[in-house]
């Protein structure tokens, strides 16, 4: 009698777990699918690993294309758009996460929620710029000695566009 009891049970907690199996895979779908859409989304002149953009999905990996600087001749807007596009996508995907925890492991659900934390717009890009004179002074010999030593010093160049957010609410 007891070993008939015990198959009961393991045979309706089997069909308890196939039944919560069911019910979570298409949520699953889901998520990954609306996080792989943000991933997708490239934001010009900002390396893909920018801890910004890499708070941004769930999961993770890593971008495997670093872009092309020379590619582009996005402006801040175009930047500022594609982050807003980006983070749109990564609230979706972060919303079935957290609408349904119980299908999803904490790691998920932490990702999901540093999404929901993130800014949702980008208040100020400072674009990539070349080296130069702190004077704006037009120096050929930067890179060499004695260059720009009359005229501030030089500006390191940056290669890469930096997001500013206004964190504040």
């Amino acid at each position: 009698m007891a070993l008939l009891a015990s198959l009961g049970s393991c045979a309706w907690d089997s069909w308890k777990e196939e039944q919560h199996e069911a019910a979570c895979r298409p949520l699953r779908t889901q998520a990954r699918m609306q996080s792989d859409k943000a991933q997708a989304v490239r934001i010009p002149h900002v390396s893909p690993l920018d801890p910004s953009l890499l708070d941004l999905q769930l999961g993770s990996d890593f971008p495997d294309d670093l872009g092309d600087l020379s590619a582009t001749s996005a402006t801040e807007l175009d930047i500022s758009a594609a982050y807003s596009d980006k983070r749109e996508l990564a609230g979706r995907a972060a919303r079935v996460v957290l609408d349904h925890k119980e299908c999803f492991s904490d790691d998920y659900i932490s990702q999901a929620t540093r999404i929901q934390q993130a800014p949702a717009e980008v208040s100020r890009v400072v674009m990539p710029s070349p080296a130069h004179c702190r004077d704006g002074w037009p120096s050929t010999s930067i890179g060499r000695q004695g260059a720009c030593s009359y005229h501030g010093g030089v500006v390191p160049a940056r290669p890469w566009a930096t997001l500013i957010f206004n964190w504040s609410s």
